[in-house]
């Protein structure tokens, strides 16, 4: 994964492989994750079935983490069998548009497969983990990935991105259902801004039910093939559509291993599978030798699709919401519900019957369904029907009063302003373009909105509209122009290293708006040994948040269960790690910016 520097290698090893760092509490039995070693075990009620129709019969659509780089890998992902790619660039799309994705992305897309991009959500900070600007709040998290996601359909939207890969979720519904309702919002506000997006969102363990109506896709196993012969799904999950559900599966040495995996998927009702021998710390670096034998052993020898299901009919009408049900199809373990030609929403399970949310006020569509079997099978659409949404009162809210900017800084700013009532939504504006679109339940009346991954030394200019229940909204707070602020000095400055009491401590400050954070350490003082980089060998690493160790030869790190990250507060980051006695440092910060080192730091 080499796209611009050595280092989103390891980057994208903490990507798609991160567990909470405390167990949820309804963890899958046995599930492995390589960035913690953790094991977390199931309290959830097992099912020993999946869904009534899976089996021998059940197709599987091939689901693949593509965490390599545009080109021959690429190629063989984008053919029939495989019906999803995950794309990640930098941990995310990165900052500048890459020809070579972008070329990636449309040749995917013209093959029928699904390209989405990889965002973190960080777990919204339950387990610590912290946003570029160092929050560990819902809201900073919300704000970060909705920017993440922005910036994905910025630079390859217009390519044929099909929507994005949410990581790092939660599984539990969390006090009150924060956790959950957060989820939610976050998928409602992507599918709004960016209508048609198929999100998926990746716990990697199995989930409590109030995530069965979230994201389109829920991504429930990602384990060693060891312990998927064991391991079972929640029990609420019996009897849903097959095509809600993904697993992932490494360390699955030979292909007669991999066939009975995709057997064990198919029985325990996953419709998105993928299966590779290759192992932490990243087993999504490649394919599988047995990759043509996979995309065989995916396939239904059931080609018929189900019989069309009847025209939708409104249920319920209001300004922004269609309650739709139809004639149910033989056959038929799910629906996906199109307006105007593009699909907008999947059913949960048979229930031939779907509510659809955040639509435009007095507003006609066009309404097609479209059924699916246990194999795959696509029916033909429904015959269309027009409907409209119903006239939104006449009563818009009040402007949200007082825009400004609580903080400038190199690349980011926060932004305040007085909150509103009967206000549901406040959508932030950039330079003109929706950028953000925040619940209100999620802004305290002291809350300042982060926005992040801005250039150095530019002006931009903001808005802030209110939006009530009934899709009304007000006139404009604002404009507000504000110009980030100049670097100064060395793109990393107020280097040190300590050691005291078995634990050493480094901190500098990052004068650049950096992707990535790191520190090599040499331990031993052994620049022959390690990684080679920058004079040293690195025995250990940290990226951001996330402590390694070296491994084998070359760039081969394995993840340590530590947390070294304690601040980055105003971008002067401090970390602390269990280390010993005389050793050397070098700071790094790639991403964003250009790369840059510090000179070699003495810690003693």
């Amino acid at each position: 994964m080499l796209p611009r520097s050595l280092f989103p290698r390891l980057a994208v090893v903490a990507a798609l492989v991160l567990a909470p760092a405390t167990a949820p509490a309804h963890a899958s039995t046995g599930t492995v994750h390589a960035s913690t070693g953790t094991v977390h075990v199931s309290k959830a009620p097992a099912s020993t079935t999946g869904p009534a129709g899976a089996g021998a019969g059940a197709g599987v659509s091939l689901a693949v983490p593509a965490y390599f780089a545009p080109g021959e890998l690429w190629r063989q992902v984008s053919v029939p069998g495989v019906g999803t790619v995950v794309a990640n660039p930098f941990s995310g799309p990165g900052k500048e548009f890459d020809p070579g994705y972008a070329k990636a992305v449309s040749d995917a897309r013209a093959a029928g497969v699904t390209v989405l991009g990889y965002v973190a959500t960080g777990y919204l900070g339950s387990t610590g983990r912290a946003t570029r600007l160092g929050e560990t709040t819902p809201l900073a998290w919300l704000a970060q990935t909705q920017q993440e996601v922005a910036r994905w359909y910025d630079l390859y939207g217009s390519h044929g991105l099909g929507g994005v890969f949410l990581d790092e979720v939660q599984n539990v519904c969390g006090p009150s259902d924060a956790y959950s309702d957060t989820y939610r919002a976050m998928d409602e506000s992507i599918k709004s801004l960016h209508p048609g997006a198929f999100t998926v969102i990746n716990p990697g363990i199995g989930t409590e039910e109030c995530y069965a109506d979230i994201a389109d896709v829920s991504l429930t196993f990602e384990g060693t093939y060891e312990t998927y012969r064991d391991w079972r799904p929640p029990a609420w999950q019996r009897g849903r559509d097959p095509r809600r559900f993904w697993h992932l599966v490494h360390a699955t040495a030979t292909p007669e291993q991999m066939t009975e995996a995709l057997r064990l998927g198919r029985e325990r009702g996953a419709g998105h599978m993928y299966v590779t021998p290759d192992v932490p710390a990243n087993p999504w670096d490649t394919l599988p030798d047995y990759w043509g034998a996979e995309l065989d052993a995916a396939r239904s020898p059931d080609v018929t699709p189900p019989a069309r299901p009847g025209p939708a009919t409104p249920v319920s009408r209001g300004p922004t919401t269609l309650t739709l049900a139809w004639p149910p199809s033989r056959d038929a373990v799910g629906y996906d519900v199109s307006l105007d030609g593009r699909r907008v929403a999947g059913t949960a399970g048979r229930l031939p019957a779907v509510t659809l949310r955040n639509l435009a006020p007095d507003t006609r569509y066009t309404v097609t369904v479209r059924a699916r079997d246990a194999a795959g099978n696509a029916s033909r659409a429904s015959l269309a029907v027009p409907v409209r949404t119903r006239r939104a009162d006449p009563r818009p809210p009040a402007a949200p009063d007082g825009l400004r900017a609580g903080q400038v800084r190199v690349a980011s700013v926060r932004l305040a302003w007085a909150r509103t009532p009967d206000t549901v939504w406040y959508d932030v504006l950039m330079d003109g373009r929706r950028l953000l679109r925040l619940p209100a339940a999620l802004l305290p009346a002291d809350a300042t909105v982060p926005v992040t991954g801005l250039d150095p030394a530019t002006s931009y200019t903001f808005t802030v509209v209110a939006r009530d229940a009934s899709g009304n909204e007000s006139a404009p707070a604002g404009p507000l122009t504000v110009t980030t602020t100049v670097p100064s000095g060395d793109p990393i400055s107020e280097q040190a290293g300590t050691v005291a009491a078995g634990t050493a401590t480094y901190q500098a400050r990052y004068n650049l708006p950096f992707d990535f954070h790191h520190v090599y350490v040499d331990a031993d003082n052994d620049a022959a040994t390690g990684f080679p980089v920058a004079g040293i060998g690195a025995d250990h690493l940290i990226e951001n948040s996330w402590y390694y160790r070296h491994t084998g030869t070359g760039w081969n790190w394995a993840p340590v269960d530590v947390d070294p990250l304690v601040s980055s507060a105003d971008d002067l980051f401090v970390w602390r790690v269990p280390l010993t006695g005389p050793h050397r440092i070098v700071f790094h910060g790639s991403g964003g910016s250009p790369e840059a080192y510090s000179p070699v730091v003495n810690v003693s």
